[in-house]
Parts: structure tokens; sequence; C-alpha cells
């Protein structure tokens, strides 16, 4: 099955059970040196165009456990997702899948997931540098209270950074299910923050302690190269 497929199946199959934020994330490895070239193809496909909700990240894949030079990300109301109608007709969306393939090297997995909390000012694009951490909870109830509470916990030092956390619904990379995203300026201010916050040695310790049973299975950095829609 075509990726494009695949894809429009799985926003398909999630509009019926929530009315909540969800995402589906699609992984590719680029050719060499086409970066630039798949960039302007989405830049001639999304750009100006409106969604009905949410709208699209395309992301370089730096440092960490995953697999892929790049991924898609589509993110949006499950009840409301997608272009609005009459913007592309089909022989547009599939030039753009064709010219989108002409430059990818070979198709990876792809995860469907909801959003269940997010806190900091603006969006991840806002930001544009991104660590994400997969875990695999056992108590999903107790991960998301102990997870709020040191959120709101190390919230001043984070001066505003956003941190996002939710769950994979269909499929699980590396038996994953579910993820922390946290925004920072770039890799410095990532391992500043780091630096900082732990600082917080007793607030840590209760997140620990309170969260769970939890098996981290990777965690990885990206870049946030386009964006189109609005998060918010």
């Amino acid at each position: 099955m075509k990726p494009f497929i695949s894809i429009f199946i799985l926003l398909v199959s999630i509009q019926s059970y929530a009315q909540i934020p969800s995402f589906t994330v699609q992984y590719f490895e680029a050719k060499p040196w086409q970066e630039a070239e798949i960039g302007q193809i989405f830049d001639d496909f999304y750009t100006e165009l409106e969604f009905n909700s949410g709208g699209i990240y395309l992301e370089r894949l730096r440092a960490g456990n995953t697999e892929g030079s790049h991924r898609i990300v589509y993110f949006g109301d499950a009840e409301n997702w997608g272009l609005k109608e009459g913007q592309k007709n089909r022989s547009e969306r599939t030039a753009f899948w064709r010219n989108l393939s002409d430059n990818v090297a070979s198709w990876g997995a792809t995860y469907t997931g909801r959003i269940l909390d997010y806190h900091g000012d603006g969006a991840p694009d806002d930001y544009g540098y991104i660590q994400i951490y997969e875990v695999k909870v056992a108590d999903p109830v107790s991960f998301m209270k102990a997870h709020k509470k040191i959120v709101s916990e190390t919230s001043q030092m984070m001066d505003g950074r956003p941190v996002a956390f939710g769950t994979y619904d269909i499929g699980n990379p590396n038996g994953a299910t579910h993820w922390v995203a946290v925004g920072y300026k770039g890799v410095g201010d990532n391992l500043k923050m780091k630096s900082q916050t732990e600082k917080l040695v007793k607030e840590w310790t209760t997140y620990f302690k309170t969260r769970g049973y939890v098996e981290d299975t990777g965690n990885f950095d990206l870049r946030i190269l386009k964006s189109y829609g609005s998060f918010n």
C-alpha cells in the first residue's frame, strides 16, 4: 500500500472515536541532498492552504533512537481533520505525492495517537527544536498526574517552553505507549534547561516515585523545517 493511501485510511479511521487533538506521523528516509527540494515541494502544495483544524509539520530528525531522516506530522481535531474542501483537486494531490516520492529513498513507519496535555507559551514551531521521549507506561492515570505535577513545578524555570504529552494508539514505536515532547531554542538551550531543572531534586524524586512503572524506550531530537496551518 502506498504511504499516502495508508495515511488517508488512518485519518479517516480516527475520526470516529474522539473530539480531541490527534496526530499521525509518517517517517521516511530522504534521498541524499534532497531536503531543500522536499521543502520546496511542500511549500508549492501547502502554502496559503486552509485547514479545517490543525496543520502539518515537516521535520528533520537529528540524534537518538529513531529511524529515517525526516518525518511528516499531521495534527488537528480528530473529527475535523485535513484541508478545507475545494482547494486542491485529485490530480494536484497525486502530483504532490509523486514528486515527494521521487525524493524519498524509503518510507518508514506510521503512527497515530492523541495529544492529552499541552503546557507552555506558543506553538512548537515557535521554538523549532524539539526533544521527544517515548515510554511504555503501566499506569497511565498515575503517570499523567505525576507528569502534570512536575511540569507545574518546573514551569517557572522553563519560562514558557512547551511541554506536550500524549499517547500512541495505532502503532507502538519500540513498544512505547506514550510520549513527552519538550520544545527548546536549540541544543544548548536544551542542556541548559536540564541543568537548571535537575536542581529540583525533591520534586523529581517524587515524580519518579509516583508515576508508576515506566520503561523508557528511547528519545530523539528534531528540527521543524516547515509549518503549515496552526497548532493552536
